[in-house]
């Protein structure tokens, strides 16, 4: 084992007189050492699927810019911090992950170990409980792809055990996160990071080509077209491969500009003309992807047996599934209505592993890469888009809610599936009216079993239905939860903007203030929580000067709120005027309704001898403690399941 580290069920025990519990819980993740060697494609595959010249692992377009990125990368890798993790973040098909393979292959060339981490909620029938993987030298670089779609507890657990990793081995750890969004879950993760765990974190968008190197869409047009061309022995024109308008945010990411030459270069090898239309590179390439399930149905040598249309089922099924065993994949096939569970879903499963060959065999339905294309697909396939669209079907709405309906309980695929379809919303509005708001409305407990992360882009997408995070809202924790407080600030935060404009009701308008506050505060954005914070200590201030019995409860408890904000912010000294007013507020009411009271009254009193001590005022501060203390004695006698915590 010299030399290497190792993830999961590990266990030695000697010399034991007594009983022993030993747990197998495996962590949601597997650690592997980054392999970024180029994948061979055949020229004859590329020329039946075009789409696969696009995939990173086979490295047809060299990497090329990024010069500013890379600089910073460097300085970071560089640093002196003992254990620091990065969120690098951008749009899909921006080259976040074919910057990372270049970082990796960098960092294993200067003796480095470089580890890729994927997450894995469930593990997979056959598959090894333990990850082992070489530490060669004294410094590991470990890259986490869709950071955003990880629970905040995966990803805390794995920084847990990276930095334990360097107190046990002294290895200088660098953690490389990658995710298409920096919303709430990155302020989340971060404060947790560095509060509990000591952790260095920072993070940074991926700049469009314009902002990161010379921006020459045209070159890396030309140089992708060349590239694709002699994959698929394709001479080029005299003048050169003709570059389309390139200007606009549609192509400011690198794998638009490649999806563009690879259409116009195959579209020349067959002698076609590019369809009109902003969707007109997509349309193409999944109308190549069609004439690829034709094409293996009708070969004249072990044929397909599966037709083109029920193939086109499939591919819709397995993208928004994700790779699964085989009897997973089964059971999709028939909650959605494209097959029984006999021999005829076991037919069509093999015949999609013909055509997407899985990238680990012990799976089936391995979807349609890139994620960009895959999720072009779901939109163009469902009706409401563009009546020429031939890609639109009409079973696919209902295709779709099926696929996550049909079972009582939400099936193994949930969150890969309203994933998939939340970030295909983000730039298919028809999708997102069409297919995800009525599933959401019937059926809200499906996005919440997606995670927090999803259900935070979820919140994100432009003019979404107000309606639908209200659906969402009741079904959100009413304390702190590790994995849902993002979603909860994210949600909160939209509806909190739109109730404030549509009520003048001034107590109305002071809960909204406080529980916002409270949900932004939970998700690690205490700055932002201030304000609202603040709001509602001075709405209901005004509220108990007319109507102290009603409202005076709500202010001590949102002077409470704004004490712990002011004070984790560092503002130590306006804390104490808050929690020392709330404490008085507390005494007067306890005088007035002694049971009711007398608990808020203790923890008053024990965040004023905290806050006092923080402030070096160590014999101030024991009287509250002291009081406080003796009323959760007087409190545990009475009730100790209560209050014995």
């Amino acid at each position: 084992m010299t030399g290497s580290v190792i993830f999961g069920d590990t266990v030695q025990i000697a010399g034991v007189d007594g009983d022993v519990t030993v747990s197998l819980d495996r962590p949601p993740y597997q650690v592997t050492t980054a392999d970024d060697a180029p994948v061979p494609l055949s020229a004859a595959r590329a020329r039946a699927q075009p789409s696969r010249l696009l995939l990173a692992r086979h490295q047809i377009v060299p990497f090329t810019g990024r010069e500013r990125t890379l600089d910073r990368l460097a300085a970071w890798i560089g640093g002196d911090e003992p254990v620091t993790a990065l969120l690098v973040h951008g749009a899909g098909g921006q080259g976040k992950t074919r910057l990372a393979a270049h970082v990796s292959t960098s960092c294993a060339a200067a003796g480095w170990a470089a580890w890729q981490v994927t997450y894995t909620p469930t593990p997979v029938a056959g598959s090894t409980p333990v990850s082992r993987v070489a530490l060669p030298g004294g410094a590991v670089l470990a890259v986490v792809d869709y950071a955003d779609r990880w629970p905040a507890s995966a990803l805390l657990a794995l920084l847990t055990q990276l930095r334990d990793l360097h107190i046990r081995a002294g290895a200088r750890v660098r953690v490389l996160m990658l995710a298409r969004s920096d919303g709430y879950w990155w302020p989340a993760l971060a404060d947790r990071a560095d509060s509990n765990l000591s952790i260095e974190v920072d993070q940074f968008p991926l700049p469009a080509l314009s902002a990161d190197s010379v921006d020459d869409r045209p070159g890396l047009f030309a140089t992708a077209a060349g590239r694709f061309a002699a994959v698929l022995d394709v001479a080029a024109p005299a003048e050169g491969w003709p570059v389309p308008d390139l200007t606009g945010g549609r192509f400011g990411q690198v794998l638009a500009v490649h999806m563009a030459a690879l259409a116009e270069v195959d579209a020349a090898r067959r002698g076609d003309v590019l369809p009109g239309g902003p969707d007109a590179v997509s349309s193409y390439l999944l109308g190549r992807e069609q004439a690829y399930w034709q094409q293996l149905h009708t070969r004249a040598e072990a044929p397909v047996q599966t037709p083109p249309e029920v193939m086109h089922r499939a591919v819709v099924a397995a993208t928004l599934t994700g790779a699964r065993p085989r009897s997973e994949a089964r059971h999709a096939l028939t909650d959605a209505g494209f097959a029984d569970t006999g021999p005829a879903a076991d037919r069509l499963i093999d015949d999609h592993s013909t055509c997407y060959p899985p990238s680990d065999t012990r799976t089936v339905f391995e979807p349609l890469h890139p994620d960009r294309l895959g999720e072009d697909l779901l939109a163009l396939s469902t009706p409401g888009h563009d009546s020429s669209n031939r890609l639109e079907r009409d079973w696919t709405p209902e295709a779709i809610t099926a696929l996550l309906t049909t079972s009582e309980a939400p099936p193994a695929w949930t969150s890969s599936a309203i994933t998939v379809l939340v970030e295909a919303a983000h730039r298919w509005p028809h999708l997102a009216t069409t297919v995800l708001y009525p599933l959401i409305r019937a059926h809200p407990r499906l996005a919440v079993t997606a995670g927090g992360a999803t259900l935070t882009r979820l919140a994100s997408i432009p003019g979404i239905e107000l309606t639908i995070l209200e659906t969402l809202e009741p079904l959100l924790p009413p304390d702190r939860h590790i994995d849902l407080d993002i979603a909860a600030a994210a949600i909160t935060d939209t509806l909190t903007h739109h109730r404030l404009t549509h009520t003048t009701d001034p107590a109305h308008r002071a809960h909204l203030h406080a529980n916002h506050a409270w949900r932004l505060a939970n998700a690690g954005q205490r700055q932002r929580a201030l304000a609202p914070a603040e709001n509602a200590v001075r709405i209901r201030r005004r509220l108990a000067e007319v109507n102290p019995n009603a409202h005076l409860p709500n202010l001590a408890k949102s002077l409470n709120t704004l004490g712990a904000l002011l004070a984790m912010l560092g503002r130590r000294e306006q804390a104490l005027g808050s929690v020392e007013e709330a404490t008085g507020i507390y005494r007067r009411l306890v005088g007035a309704n002694l049971d009711t009271y007398l608990p808020d009254l203790a923890g008053s009193l024990n965040n004023l001898g905290t806050l006092l001590a923080a402030l070096g005022q160590q014999e101030q501060a024991l009287a509250p403690v002291d009081e406080a203390t003796s009323i959760y004695r007087r409190l545990a006698e009475a009730n100790p399941d209560t209050h014995l915590p």
